[in-house]
């Protein structure tokens, strides 16, 4: 078993180099010059003319790829405008389909315009593919291979351990099979390996179904979809419910079914129980509601109310209820979010040995800022993040009045795992109960494939043991992007965790903790796409190209398919 995880590392790593050998260029390509015949300059023509844009390309035979940007970008905002006047069906898919490709390859010129930047979210958000695949089938393979090293922690607890240090490799493979038959059915199977093997004896494998689901639909409706099987579930910001896709996941046998009363809103209601393969040793059921109204201008409002009863020690009765509204506008460059959440239920109570009431609420803001700085696109980030506590909880007396968050990778709670949820954090058997946490953070696009981002987080409880700190500390991130292609990225990383007052009076120690890894994730997949007949063709006349009449498949890196109008796939 110990050449189980290497065995994955030498598959894995061929095949992502067969990737990348093979990944095509395709219909998407636009060079630095062109004539006024370039497919090009014909679809801005004509895209313009149809929404009436204002600006239009120049007369010149000849043009700069950049001189495209401006004439792209008046087409853009008169279907924005169309889109919120009258709904995003409004517009035809196939023109949506057509600007998206010519969105993806002149992203780069587009960012030196500011109008671009204060619009751009909502412009992607207009122009992302519907749910309904465009292929018939796709199987493929998806995941992540992980080395990392540690300073003054243990990886196999997540603890602070001073004068420690260890590193160990970890791999998650996930081969998957697609089948669509028709657009009102979705068949979904998906295995997954997941590993590590590394110092201070970590040796773990495990391969194991992570989803596996059958989705239908009323046929040419979205009013109604059921979905029944093995499944993730991933809401909003994942603040309350979300896959743990840093490590092995999370997935329920559960069933979903969606309601799409009219077009801004959907509200899906949902029950099963955790998947135990990748649960992390928790059982239980979950079951809730979650909906979302979509507004105009990348807006919108979410509300949701989540019954779980998972946990890896189960006592009869015991329970979490959470009640919670997410709120999200856009203001030019600034994106804004609210999350405040109130938590009901039952706790077990080991020093009574009875259940406790829970009473809870927590929540987060966050703002972030977008802007074009010395001609590279940066975003700047704030948020701050609360979680109620108790001096009970920090005595060890009752846990009732915590703000309890699933450990699921959160992004609030820093990137090493040294803080795992809302509720706090406990060293050397002393615990901080509830959380303050002020994020500041920064990113920029070095290159359109290569980015860099720094974050700082500042933690601080709000009850403590008589005499201990409230400091926990602050953790610092670094992280190093490089998207070779759509379906492989390359990732470096390096954390400090500057460690406060109260992990030396819980410890002893004030040694601080570093975390460092470097990460290659991956996407390949082969797919046979759903091909359009041409108009006015019969399928003898289209080639065959009728999904009736044969098919063509394209290996490539990742799901997208582009059709040029003329029946034939790039």
């Amino acid at each position: 078993m110990k050449k189980f995880p290497f065995l994955f590392q030498s598959i894995l790593f061929s095949l992502i180099l067969c990737s990348a050998a093979m990944a095509h260029e395709g219909h998407g390509e636009i060079s630095v010059k062109l004539s006024r015949e370039h497919w090009s300059c014909k679809e801005i023509a004509e895209l313009a003319t149809k929404y009436g844009a204002p600006n239009k390309l120049p007369s010149a035979e000849v043009l700069e790829k950049r001189e495209l940007a401006a004439p792209l970008l008046a087409i853009i905002d008169k279907v924005l405008e169309k889109c919120g006047k009258d709904g995003t069906g409004a517009v035809p898919v196939e023109d949506l389909e057509r600007i998206a490709v010519l969105h993806e390859a002149l992203k780069d010129e587009l960012s030196q315009y500011e109008g671009y930047q204060t619009r751009r979210e909502a412009i992607e958000k207009m122009l992302v593919k519907p749910e309904t695949p465009e292929f018939e089938y796709k199987a493929g393979v998806g995941g992540f291979i992980r080395g990392e090293g540690v300073g003054n922690f243990r990886l196999t607890d997540f603890s602070q351990t001073p004068d420690h240090g260890e590193g160990r490799f970890l791999y998650r493979v996930k081969p998957y099979a697609y089948w669509h038959p028709t657009d009102y059915l979705d068949i979904h199977a998906e295995g997954q390996g997941y590993g590590f093997s590394g110092g201070n004896h970590q040796e773990y494998n495990k391969l194991s179904l992570y989803q596996g689901f059958v989705e239908a639909k009323i046929p040419g409706s979205d009013l109604l979809a059921l979905k029944g099987g093995r499944q993730e579930f991933s809401y909003g910001s994942t603040f309350i419910l979300g896959p743990d896709s840093f490590y092995d996941g999370l997935s329920f046998d559960a069933a979903r079914f969606r309601v799409k009363p009219v077009e801004p809103l959907t509200v899906d209601f949902l029950a099963g129980a955790y998947a135990t393969p990748f649960s992390g040793g928790v059982k239980g059921t979950l079951s809730g509601a979650y909906a979302t109204y979509t507004i105009s201008g990348g807006s919108a409002i979410e509300a949701y109310a989540f019954r779980d009863s998972g946990s890896s020690d189960h006592h009869t009765g015991e329970y979490l209820a959470s009640w919670g509204l997410r709120g999200m506008t856009k203001l030019g460059p600034v994106s804004l979010e609210f999350e405040p959440v109130y938590e009901s239920g039952r706790i077990f109570n080991t020093v009574r040995s009875d259940n406790d009431r829970i009473d809870a609420f927590g929540g987060h803001l966050d703002a972030t800022i977008e802007s074009v700085l010395i001609g590279y696109n940066n975003k700047f980030f704030a948020s701050y993040a609360y979680g109620s506590g108790s001096r009970a909880a920090a005595n060890g007396i009752s846990a009732a009045g915590e703000f309890r968050t699933p450990n699921n990778d959160n992004s609030l709670v820093g990137d090493m795992s040294v803080i795992g949820d809302m509720s706090g954090a406990t060293v050397g058997g002393h615990h901080a109960s509830g959380l303050q946490i002020y994020t500041f953070g920064w990113g920029i696009d070095l290159l359109k494939e290569l980015n860099f981002s720094a974050t700082g987080r500042y933690f601080l409880a709000n009850n403590v043991e008589t005499g201990f700190s409230k400091n926990l500390g602050l953790e610092t991130d670094f992280t190093l992007t490089y998207n070779m292609s759509e379906g492989l990225s390359f990732i470096a990383g390096y954390d400090r965790f500057f460690t406060g007052g109260f992990f030396r009076d819980a410890s002893g120690s004030s040694r601080d903790i570093d975390y460092g890894y470097v990460m290659v994730q991956f996407d390949l997949s082969k797919s046979k796409p759903r091909l359009k007949p041409v108009k006015g063709l019969s399928p003898a006349e289209d080639g065959g190209n009728s999904p009736l009449f044969g098919f063509r498949s394209e290996f490539q890196c990742s799901a997208i398919i582009l059709e040029d109008g003329s029946g034939d796939v790039e």
